[in-house]
C-alpha cells in the first residue's frame, strides 16, 4: 500500500475509536445519571435495605453527571 494511503487509513482508523470512545463515555454518563435520578423515586424503606438515607439519594441525585 503506498505509503499516503497507509497513513490516511491510520487517521481514519484513529478518527473512528476516538469517536466510539466518545459514545461509550457519554453512554456511562447518561446511565450514571439515570441510576442517580432512580433513587430520588425509592421508599424511605427500600433505601435503608441499600444503606442510604433520604438525603444522601438527594446528594447523589444533586452530582455532576461527570462526577
Amino acid at each position: 500500500m503506498p505509503k499516503g494511503l497507509d497513513h490516511d487509513l491510520e487517521q481514519t482508523c484513529d478518527s473512528a475509536f476516538s469517536v466510539t470512545s466518545r459514545m461509550a463515555w457519554l453512554e456511562r454518563q447518561v446511565k450514571k445519571r439515570r441510576s442517580r435520578k432512580a433513587l430520588l423515586e425509592l421508599s424511605d424503606d427500600l433505601l435503608k435495605d441499600i444503606g442510604r438515607s433520604r438525603l444522601e439519594a438527594n446528594r447523589e441525585a444533586r452530582r455532576w453527571f461527570n462526577d
